[in-house]
């Protein structure tokens, strides 16, 4: 399936349940690595694409 732009990509993840949007602030030099890592050792049912959307740094 080919999408018009990222913001299509993500709305469509969003409605097939396969986006996690993560809210609050996070250090993009410590914290997305570390949430990053442990999201992508769970079982496979419970990977999703991460989008986060408050990065200090």
């Amino acid at each position: 399936m080919a999408y018009k732009d990222l913001s299509h990509f993500i709305d469509t993840l969003e409605k097939a349940g396969e986006l996690r949007r993560i809210t609050v602030p996070v250090n993009r030099d410590l914290e997305i690595t570390e949430i990053t890592d442990r999201v992508s050792k769970m079982p496979a049912s419970g990977n999703k694409a991460l989008l986060f959307e408050n990065v200090a740094g």
